[in-house]
């Protein structure tokens, strides 16, 4: 297995096209991450969406190892990276959550129908 920087299957114009998108990948991950690290909250994340962002790119990665992508790699190694960092403060969030209400023997709240709210206002 050898991977080159450059895919001598497409003009050089889409070489630095590629270079670019994984430059932007790079980019838009790292201050997602930041928030997410200083803030310790992915409340706005839904779990589904992680879990399938990573299966996704794993499935990615392994293709850009199967046709000796290194730049395909890359950009989703960094994806699966940002994904699993944050990630693992959404598991340690919903984790706090669950065992906090536990703890204080509440019950979680249930969402309100929109017609529970028209008549609690009538």
């Amino acid at each position: 297995m050898s991977f080159t920087l450059l895919d001598e299957n497409v003009p050089l114009s889409m070489n630095i096209l590629i270079i670019i998108a994984n430059i932007i990948n790079l980019i838009y991950n790292i201050p997602q991450m930041i928030q997410t690290y200083k803030t310790k909250s992915t409340r706005d994340f839904s779990a589904l969406f992680l879990a399938l962002r990573i299966v996704g790119n794993v499935i990615w990665v392994a293709y850009s190892i199967e046709i000796n992508s290194f730049l395909m790699l890359l950009n989703n190694l960094v994806t699966v990276i940002a994904s699993v960092f944050i990630g693992y403060y959404k598991a340690c969030e919903m984790y706090m959550d669950y065992y906090h209400h536990e703890s204080l023997d509440v019950p979680m709240p249930m969402p309100v129908s929109t017609n529970e709210i028209i008549e609690s206002t009538v």
